[in-house]
């Protein structure tokens, strides 16, 4: 018996999930992310502005909201239209139409194959075998044609290459079928299965539907080559600029970052307020791995921080006063110990604070002793001390943003 499976083309939540979870990126280093980031990342080629970019990724997000093809395709096209052609009215038209369509097939196609691969995981007790589909007129490629109707197990490892659609304008699908079927059809093991090659540029996993840097990280790729991690993962996500779900711009490593920690920082603040106990987690600025967590009192939490090791690693603690303000112990450990970046959390709230470009001065220096000293005897002036953390800010000597 063959699974029911088939999905509507419209509408489906699960696909424009998919579609509006995809960070924009600015196309001038996307094509040096790993594969991992690519998929999860969306991008038009000549288009920098990142609120441009956003406009055109939720226009093909509306395809599986309800939108017809061709609406969809009209609307998309209206957002591309100032960015291609020049002068030429036709050329701008036919150009639009053309990264239109392009845009559709190719995040549409992977997001309604990602809904079609959870709906087929969910079945896979009853349905275990999965059925490789071309659509089977004369645009079928050889390579894809090679793969009609072979049937083989939904667990086996061929189809993290070859779910698809595995290449530019595949239009293949996987009909999910039980045992017996399975049987009748002829089942093709693993080492028997073709394995056609894509285009370097392509990259789909229907199982990457999330950015997740310790799964990246685990891979046998960076873990048999360690110093792959920084050269081809970690340098291409800070060079490549996008904007974090509320809206405020950061580069794709900082989003990674924020996409771990901002449910493990939520966890914490729900802890810390239930039993007025700041907590700490000392992080891998290089890895994104938990090195190290620490439990302390009402008053603060120390991680062991120093000059030497700062640069290497990065906090996330837990407030039970200030809310997600940083204090000036917060403050004055983050410029001594020059730590990547810092966390602060507080329930529903998550504050990042970077260092800036310029260099913190003597005066400044003093000031946050002398503020962390009235702190430290329960009479620190609010008001002054929020208003000096915003000069530090307007000098350029920190960075504060509200994640969440």
């Amino acid at each position: 018996m063959t699974a029911n499976l088939t999905i509507e083309t419209f509408p489906n939540e699960a696909a424009a999930d998919y579609i509006h979870g995809k960070a924009v990126a600015d196309p001038t280093h996307f094509g040096n992310l790993p594969p991992q980031l690519k998929q999860r990342a969306f991008t038009v080629a000549g288009i920098e502005q990142l609120d441009a970019l956003q406009h055109i990724r939720d226009a093909v997000a509306k395809l599986p909201e309800g939108a017809s093809w061709d609406e969809a395709k009209k609307e998309i096209a209206a957002e591309i239209s100032p960015f291609v052609g020049g002068d030429d009215d036709s050329k701008r038209t036919t150009a639009s139409k053309a990264r239109a369509e392009f845009l559709l097939r190719t995040h549409g196609f992977q997001a309604y194959a990602v809904a079609r691969h959870q709906q087929q995981m969910s079945v896979a007790r009853d349905f275990p075998y999965w059925k490789y589909e071309t659509v089977g007129d004369s645009r079928v490629r050889p390579g894809h044609a090679a793969l009609d109707g072979k049937v083989l197990r939904a667990d086996d490892p061929w189809w993290k290459t070859h779910y698809p659609p595995w290449d530019w304008g595949c239009r293949c699908i996987v009909v999910a079928i039980d045992e017996d079927d399975a049987e009748e059809l002829g089942i093709t093991e693993s080492e028997d299965m073709p394995t056609p090659g894509r285009s370097g540029s392509f990259t789909f996993d229907p199982t990457n539907v999330a950015i997740d840097i310790d799964k990246y990280h685990d891979s046998q790729r960076f873990q048999n080559n360690p110093a792959d991690w920084q050269t081809f993962f970690i340098n291409p996500a800070k060079n490549v600029k996008t904007v974090r779900p509320n809206g405020t711009e950061c580069t794709m490593w900082e989003l990674c970052m924020d996409t771990k920690y901002a449910p493990i920082a939520q966890t914490l603040a729900k802890q810390s307020r239930k039993d007025r106990r700041e907590r700490a987690v000392l992080i891998d600025a290089t890895t994104g791995a938990n090195l190290k967590e620490f439990t302390g009192d009402a008053n603060g939490v120390q991680t062991g921080q120093t000059m030497d090791n700062g640069p290497k690693t990065a906090t996330l603690h837990t407030h039970t006063r200030l809310g997600a303000f940083p204090s000036p112990t917060d403050i004055r450990s983050s410029l001594v110990a020059r730590s990547a970046f810092d966390y602060i959390a507080v329930p529903g709230q998550l504050r990042r604070i970077d260092r800036g470009e310029k260099t913190i001065g003597e005066d400044d220096k003093q000031a946050i002793m002398d503020f962390d000293a009235d702190n430290a005897k329960g009479r620190l002036n609010k008001q002054a001390w929020r208003a000096f953390v915003d000069k530090l800010e307007a000098k350029g000597i920190i960075k504060m943003v509200r994640v969440v």
